[in-house]
């Protein structure tokens, strides 16, 4: 298993960008570190996770585990799956959101197909969508603010 910190020069290109703008728009902190472990196999990633192949990687406390990049960017979803979980944790460190919203939240901003996903994913975003109109997404998001934005920048 390899370690990084986010960010670094490891990172995939047009992650920071992402991060930072969605950072600028909620009016929080774009400075942090968030630690991602690269598993060596799909197995690795498998028995620390217990979750599916499909499934890219996971945050949780502030840790990423990720499956190998190499067969993320063979998928074509690594840049995708480092900013999906970098989001994570801007959202979790700043905001107690339900689950929906913070997931629909980050499939919104990443620009996410609905006709591309599937499952949860696809239910969040779907949710997301008719639940939050655009030009209240930074009102409802703000409602489960848990510090003040001056105190979060």
């Amino acid at each position: 298993m390899r370690r990084y910190v986010y960010p670094g020069e490891w990172c995939p290109a047009g992650v920071s960008e992402t991060v930072d703008r969605v950072c600028e728009f909620l009016k929080v902190n774009p400075q942090f570190d968030v630690v991602v472990f690269e598993c060596e196999t799909l197995q690795e990633f498998h028995q620390l996770t217990s979750k599916p192949y499909f499934i890219g990687a996971v945050y949780k406390d502030g840790i990423v585990i990720t499956q190998p990049f190499e067969v993320l960017r063979k998928k074509g979803v690594l840049q995708e799956i480092i900013t999906h979980e970098v989001l994570h944790h801007v959202l979790q460190s700043n905001f107690k959101l339900p689950v929906w919203l913070e997931e629909g939240f980050i499939l919104y901003e990443t620009g996410a197909s609905l006709d591309q996903l599937y499952g949860n994913h696809k239910y969040y975003l779907e949710k997301f969508l008719r639940e939050v109109p655009c030009e209240k997404i930074y009102a409802i998001m703000d409602s489960y603010r848990i510090c003040d934005p001056v105190e979060c920048y």
